[in-house]
């Protein structure tokens, strides 16, 4: 199966994980690329073909449709990262991006592989 992995889940996992292990409300993008990377090959080892989608654009996207749980700050000296607006929970991250995804999809973001691109024990 094909799977094209949005940026709107890979936040949307990174940030469930880092605020359950560590209580982060940010992701920066080079962090979130990489952990991108990492669910790719969790599901490439599983026999699935996925792609991210995580250009310029899918980023406005982001912020166009999602603006209510994501907003993007810009750094000059450090990465731009996406932020968890405050009053979202890691439940409201769960109904809006987990509660639809498949069980393989939700694997991968929750491999010891990919949480360790973030930084975060299992």
């Amino acid at each position: 199966m094909y799977r094209f992995i949005g940026i709107e889940d890979l936040a949307a996992n990174a940030l469930i994980e880092l605020l359950e292990k560590g209580d982060c409300r940010r992701v920066d993008f080079e962090t979130l690329v990489k952990y991108g990377h990492a669910v790719i090959s969790v599901l490439r080892e599983n026999g699935d073909e996925a792609t991210l989608l995580l250009s310029k654009e899918y980023r406005n996207e982001l912020i166009r449709n999602y603006s209510d749980f994501f907003e993007i700050i810009h750094n000059e000296q450090k990465n731009d990262a996406i932020v968890l607006r405050e009053g979202k929970t890691v439940e409201d991250l769960r109904n809006r991006f987990r509660a639809f995804l498949t069980l393989d999809c939700l694997r991968a973001f929750t491999n010891s592989k990919s949480l360790a691109e973030l930084g975060v024990a299992v």
